[in-house]
């Protein structure tokens, strides 16, 4: 064996070391950052790496600061920290991204520490800095999001003529942080045509002034409908600048990819006209809602979803399963301790769809072999999905498939070896211990309201669950989100299930990594790693090492989308958007996720008496009736009895298979009902407006009843 001389060895490793380094391998990095705390999120224990170097919005090095500097070149930016912490950005695991559409251009009035809204002085006065700040002239609405009567000092709530004094000249409209309700003055109250000649719908609330019945500001559910209903669509240039001012809410809070989490036909094409107009800054993932899943499919086909264009995609398929918690529409094995919102005894809420029809969606998401969203809040509502599960896989859960349970707050702690077993992964709601504990204590019992969103037991059990805001319900703020998985402490200053707290570290992976594994997108989001893209936010303190009580003071300094600054606006990004095509048309008006579930209320539990069939008066002495009740639908066609299942959700609705009696009767009767029984198989949606309801199909309506309750 011949030894090489000795110049030819160093020559041989000098090739190795230079084959080898950083700057040979990668290029000339864009930034490099460094001099500060920057956790990469990679692995199961907090890791630091001394610097970062970003080229062509990928990361292209994460460790020693000499090696950094290496792939600095003439142009490079380079980036001291000065001690901030430096981490992947948050990925927001589910919201309402179109919502922030509308927001962005409202006052924020969310009460303390999420915005100024303490009581009514500083609710008038946030108002009056933003109606100055955007120069709103005399006649424009104005319109503000998040105030909370429940946190107002000595019973004292915003009013109409708090308004009216404050603002002569302008409707103001201001949404309850409930979203199921506003409080307005008296130009927006006539503007939505409600005054004291205003019946009060049923599962609906006017408050009225004092000795009169002047209605006083606040309506709220059913009658808020058609308030909602009034809201005027965007113009197609307001769908693109309104895209970028919600999207600069996102960023203002370090995330960079936002969750479109129910929806609607309009809502999409809202979202993909903006796209094709470049106004996205950061990216959108939307799950289009099980009843428009197929309108969706038929303007983008299958192959086309889960692939990014122009920063948006579409991922999977949204099913509700039940309301909420607090709304005391849940579905519950026991019953609320305050019984139902209508006053009902015995109340366990009830379920979205009944078990058939869930049974079906579920099914037909796993046959479409994409993604599914799960929204289950009630235990009840966690066992129908369970069981709707089961039947979807029959036996083989060979195959893999993404599945997520959205809120799951009162998952039971038998749940969770299910969901171990089936590799469900829960989205937990932990601000829920912030915001609403007291209300679940009142309604749920201490034990129960505990356990909301058991992210401890979750992770001790091999489950990696993410976290969200579920956005506009709940303000964008993922320092206060991680500080509630955290603390678990009220609003009050109450300790709220303890034993279910997570480290800052383990929070920090629900809303980063984890949160890239809900939307399949672990090999390019969620870590610092070589090769995945430089999405990065600087905050001015690093949670891990922070007093775990002073994490929600901690403050978003910057934020980075592909190694370009969106927050604070940078001319980086601004660029000239894409012209709206001329005969562009805008078609999404303001209807919230949050009002999906009103239709329930206002259909449900009354008995409606046919009137009109097809155009013709229904004149008969025993006329068909129909009556929806927790998932069951019970006709009478005039001779035999039909039962059969039912969804009612927003606006639409689905109805199952119907059995029915075998009564022979009269010719013109049997007409009748077979003509009923025809028009209720074909029916897609509904409409509530007092006493009246009506079904359509195909936007046609097809019968008109009437109730007397």
């Amino acid at each position: 064996m011949k030894i090489a001389s000795c110049p030819a060895r160093i020559l041989a490793l000098l090739s190795i070391v230079v084959t080898l380094s950083p700057a040979n391998a990668q290029g000339v990095a864009q930034t490099i950052f460094h001099g500060g705390r920057i956790l990469t999120m990679a692995g199961d224990k907090p890791a630091y790496v001394e610097a970062l170097a970003v080229k062509d919005g990928k990361i292209i090095f994460a460790g020693a600061r000499d090696q950094a500097l290496t792939l600095k070149g003439d142009n490079t930016r380079v980036v001291d920290l000065a001690g901030k912490a430096l981490l992947p950005a948050f990925i927001d695991a589910h919201g309402h991204y179109i919502n922030s559409l509308l927001v962005a251009n409202q006052a924020k009035l969310y009460a303390p520490p999420s915005g100024a809204g303490k009581d009514v002085p500083s609710i008038i006065a946030e108002l009056k800095k933003f109606a100055l700040d955007r120069n709103i002239r005399k006649g424009e609405l104005i319109m503000g999001y998040g105030y909370d009567d429940s946190v107002m000092p000595n019973g004292r709530l915003l009013n109409r003529d708090d308004l009216d004094a404050a603002f002569p000249d302008n409707p103001v409209r201001i949404e309850h942080v409930s979203m199921h309700g506003a409080v307005m003055n008296s130009l927006a109250l006539q503007k939505y045509g409600i005054s004291a000649e205003t019946e009060t719908p049923p599962g609906g609330v006017i408050v009225r002034k004092p000795g009169t019945k002047e209605p006083w500001g606040l309506i709220m559910e059913t009658a808020f409908l058609p308030v909602m209903e009034q809201s005027e669509p965007m113009t197609a240039q307001q769908e693109i600048e309104w895209s970028r001012a919600g999207q600069m809410l996102y960023a203002e809070a370090g995330i960079t990819t936002a969750h479109e989490g129910a929806t609607h036909l309009p809502q999409f094409q809202t979202i993909m006209r903006a796209s094709a107009a470049g106004a996205n800054i950061i990216d959108i993932v939307a799950y289009p809602f099980i009843l428009d899943a197929d309108k969706v499919i038929a303007e983008l086909p299958l192959g086309e979803w889960g692939k990014y264009k122009n920063r948006f995609k579409v991922d999977g398929i949204k099913i509700t399963l039940d309301g909420s918690p607090q709304g005391r529409t849940a579905f519950f094995t026991t019953p609320y301790l305050k019984g139902g919102p209508g006053g009902e005894e015995n109340w366990i809420g009830e379920p979205t769809f009944p078990q058939d029809l869930a049974n079906k969606m579920v099914k037909k998401v796993y046959d479409l072999n994409v993604p599914l969203i799960a929204h289950t809040n009630g235990d009840a509502a966690i066992d129908s999905f369970l069981k709707a599960y089961e039947h979807a896989r029959n036996g083989d859960f060979s195959r893999p498939w993404n599945v997520t349970t959205i809120h799951t707050q009162f998952m039971r702690k038998d749940h969770i070896p299910k969901f171990v077993e089936y590799k469900i992964r829960p989205s937990f709601y932990t601000l829920h211990t912030f915001y609403f504990a007291e209300t679940h204590i009142a309604n749920r019992g201490t034990a129960q309201a505990s356990y909301i969103s058991p992210m401890r037991d979750s992770i001790d059990a091999g489950l990696r669950p993410t976290n969200h805001t579920d956005f506009v319900v709940a303000p964008l703020d993922q320092m206060t989100m991680l500080w509630s998985a955290v603390n678990r402490v009220s609003r009050a200053g109450a300790e709220v299930g303890p034993g279910q707290r997570v480290t800052p570290f383990e929070g920090l992976k629900t809303m980063t990594e984890w949160a890239a594994e809900h939307y399949g997108e672990a090999d390019r989001k969620g870590t610092l790693e070589v090769g995945k893209l430089a999405d990065l936010v600087i905050l001015d303190k690093d949670p891990i090492q922070v007093d775990p009580m002073t994490i929600k003071d901690i403050r978003v300094v910057e934020t980075i989308k592909e190694g370009v600054t969106i927050y604070p606006a940078s001319a980086d990004w601004i660029k000239p958007l894409s012209p709206p095509a001329k005969d562009q048309k805008a078609t999404y008006s303001w209807s919230t996720h949050i009002c999906d579930m009103a239709g329930v209320n206002t259909a449900a539990h009354k008995q409606w008496t046919l009137t009109v069939l097809n155009e013709e008066k229904i004149n008969v002495a025993s006329p068909p009736t129909i009556k929806f009740s927790h998932g069951k639908l019970s006709v009478f066609g005039g001779i035999n009895r039909l039962t059969g299942s039912y969804a009612l959700v927003r606006n639409t609705v689905t109805m199952g298979n119907l059995a029915s009696t075998k009564m022979a009767g009269p010719p013109k009767l049997m007409e009748l009902e077979d003509n009923f029984a025809r028009a209720l198989r074909a029916v897609d949606a509904f409409q509530v407006s007092g006493n009246k309801l009506t079904l359509s199909t195909d936007g046609k309506v097809v019968a008109v009843f009437r109730t007397l309750r």
